[in-house]
């Protein structure tokens, strides 16, 4: 009986270990007209509801562009999730690095890269949820 209950303590203590880090975040709409001047119709950033895909990092030259959104995706689906109404999330992943993409009626969306041309990359290290908001800003002039 004790080597049942010890067993099952691992159990719960070895999840318990994989469940502390991933990636947390919200995801912001942004539309219309941000430059300054009388003409401007700024929204306000909001949170909104998006189905978002995490993908082992991919770059650029693993995708095909059309009209800024990504099709054909060369690299491996990790998750995929649904933010809260107001658009955020938390995912539990394990340590490693990823590209976030928001889907989108026309296709799959983001708008961050870093120096390698990663697209929209994040990393997840050890016992710590990395922080990513993602900014959906495709209808917005700039």
């Amino acid at each position: 009986m004790s080597i049942v209950i010890l067993f099952v303590a691992v159990i719960i203590a070895c999840t318990a270990t994989q469940q502390k880090q991933g990636i947390k975040g919200q995801v912001f709409w942004i539309a219309g007209n941000q430059l300054p001047g009388p003409d401007a119709t700024k929204s306000a950033h909001y949170g909104v509801q998006r189905e978002l895909y995490i993908y082992e990092l991919t770059h650029l030259s693993q995708v095909t562009v059309k009209d800024g959104f990504f099709f054909d995706i060369q690299t491996k689906l990790i998750s995929q999730i649904t933010t809260k109404a107001d658009g955020s999330f938390l995912l539990r992943l394990p340590p490693g690095k990823y590209s976030l993409f928001v889907k989108e009626e026309v296709g799959l969306y983001a708008n961050l890269f870093d120096e390698n041309n990663a697209i929209n990359p994040v990393t997840v290290k050890e016992r710590q949820y990395a922080w990513m908001p993602i900014t959906v800003d495709y209808e917005a002039a700039y």
